[in-house]
């Protein structure tokens, strides 16, 4: 399924395969069986440990290819596709 389609509205892609790089765009991880029920939040904090990370700042994860932030309290699976390529930022510089 290409990334760039959405989830049918109140459904949940799970489980999820997806990339992720760093803000400096010098890491990039592949991630698979991603529960998709798991929050934005939740998510990104693990793929910050698993990029080794600051963990001692918060996280969100940015949708590369529609350039926009997720909401941190929603699921994962419900906000992209299998296969996107999101971002994860250090939400110290967002606001």
């Amino acid at each position: 399924m290409p990334a760039t389609l959405a989830p049918p509205e109140n459904s949940i892609f799970d489980p999820l395969s997806f990339s992720v790089s760093d803000a400096t765009g010098v890491q990039e991880l592949e991630f698979d069986n991603v529960d998709g029920h798991r929050t934005v939040d939740d998510v990104a904090m693990s793929v910050a440990e698993a990029m080794d990370l600051d963990l001692s700042l918060p996280y969100g994860l940015r949708d590369d290819l529609k350039a926009r932030m997720l909401i941190d309290e929603r699921p994962l699976g419900a906000q992209i596709a299998p296969g996107s390529k999101l971002v994860v930022v250090p939400k110290s510089h967002l606001g």
